[in-house]
């Protein structure tokens, strides 16, 4: 390679992307040097994984967040052009091909950041559909399927919100007796027309609210339930194991819905179940899965709670016993303490609570694994995922397929994950047992392991 000419430096840099790419690796620019006149006479490239970071940056004592994952472990692989006054062109000095760490696969080089750039004309596009009222993440979606799939877009989607928000224009004040002179003309329009706001102290408006005819008229519409069954994979994140549009919420219809998921699955049970308590989902799991370890949701105890026992105090007693480890007597004593310290010995609620201990208390449920949750919030957010790629109003064959897009886009933020583990590695803490640490370090995902 050495001896190899180049008509310009930007060919030479093209042309040790393009071998990078090809190979699985990113660079950066290194070394840059000039004559008397200013003029660039030799140019160097080298591994993103060349020296070290400093010191400073890795302990430092008033950090708020995680330090980023180490890229930087002390590659040595180079390449490096000069410019030669005889021929006028750029000739290669030195070439290190070899590196200290593993490639990139096809599957993972487009995560290297060196091979990401959102292009101009894109960007601008991005632009006009935000300004239109596209989301950033709408935006992402039409990238993916104009250039037809995640690895083809040339960016990720966190490149795509920064390069949109560092063009980011500032927005006008809202002008607040436009906008509501606006919506008491809309009644005129529609009689089914609501609106709502709040004012503060100083008349600023600070909450609105409004719906109209047709909005009202479709929340009384009856919908089908869409049932989501959600796991949590080897980085903390969620995985979905199925769907189930469903006519109603009786016991029968989740005993069909669990049927149909064993069948899937070819009988093999869960190890535990997380869910919200509800009555028809309970009895179908007692009937179908009468082994599995099944809690119920400490959010929607707690939450009961509120409703059925209106003592101050209470609610944070009982958290304290849903999340902490007691022995089996020690807990008996807590419950019975707080039934009377809050008055609540004949609370209908209270007794129907305790009978279900087995399924909310961490002292019945020690040994049991459930990804770290205690509530179905990986549920709730699941479902507030899925309705960025939903509508009540689309045909249900096109329902189907914006399911398979936004699992599509889990699997490609998984996906990310695993390049990041396998290109980088974690910061580190260096404690006493450092050998260890580093140990687990290589076994664990870095989510598990920080």
């Amino acid at each position: 390679m050495v001896g190899v000419e180049f008509k310009s430096v930007e060919e030479a840099e093209s042309f040790y992307h393009i071998y990078s790419k090809i190979i699985g690796f990113s660079v950066r620019k290194n070394q840059c040097r000039k004559n008397q006149a200013g003029i660039v006479t030799t140019r160097s490239w080298c591994c993103s994984n060349e020296g070290f970071r400093r010191t400073k940056y890795i302990k430092n004592p008033n950090r708020v967040r995680e330090p980023r994952s180490e890229i930087r472990i002390g590659c040595r692989a180079m390449f490096r052009v000069c410019y030669s006054k005889i021929t006028k062109l750029w000739v290669v000095k030195e070439f290190r091909a070899n590196h200290n760490h593993c490639m990139a696969t096809d599957m993972q080089k487009h995560f290297l950041r060196s091979h990401r750039k959102i292009s101009a004309a894109e960007l601008e596009q991005a632009k006009l559909l935000k300004e239109a009222g596209m989301k950033t993440s709408e935006i992402w979606n039409l990238f993916v399927h104009q250039n037809g799939g995640w690895d083809k877009v040339g960016c990720t989607k966190k490149d795509l919100y920064n390069s949109l928000a560092a063009g980011r224009r500032g927005v006008d004040d809202l002008d607040a007796n436009t906008t509501l002179t606006f919506l008491q003309s809309k009644l005129d329009i529609d009689p089914e027309f609501f609106y709502a706001y709040m004012v503060d102290e100083e008349s600023r408006l600070t909450h609105l609210f409004w719906a109209d005819g047709a909005s009202r008229f479709d929340y009384e519409l009856c919908q089908m339930p869409l049932v989501v069954l959600v796991g949590s994979n080897n980085h903390g994140m969620t995985c979905v194991f199925g769907f189930a549009l469903i006519q109603n919420e009786t016991a029968e219809t989740y005993t069909w819905v669990l049927q149909k998921f064993l069948e899937c699955m070819k009988d093999k049970l869960p190890e535990t179940i997380l869910t919200d308590g509800c009555r028809s989902m309970n009895k179908a799991i007692e009937d179908l899965m009468p082994s599995v370890v099944h809690r119920t949701c400490s959010w929607h105890i707690l939450n009961n709670a509120i409703k059925h026992v209106h003592e101050e105090g209470f609610v944070g007693e009982l958290r304290n016993l849903i999340k902490r480890y007691y022995s089996v007597d020690e807990f008996d004593l807590r419950w019975n303490k707080m039934l009377l310290d809050y008055n609540v010995e004949n609370n209908e609620w209270a007794k129907a609570l305790y009978s279900s201990r087995h399924q909310w208390a961490d002292t019945h449920l020690r040994g049991s694994y459930f990804g770290g949750s205690t509530a179905t919030n990986r549920c709730e957010s699941m479902n507030a995922f899925l309705k960025r790629f939903l509508d009540e109003k689309l045909p249900l064959w096109r329902a189907l397929q914006h399911c398979e897009h936004g699992l599509a886009a889990l699997r490609y933020g998984e996906l990310g994950k695993h390049a990041t583990d396998k290109l980088s590695t974690p910061v580190l803490k260096r404690t006493s047992m450092s050998e260890i640490e580093e140990q687990f370090a290589s076994i664990y995902t870095r989510n598990m392991f920080l």
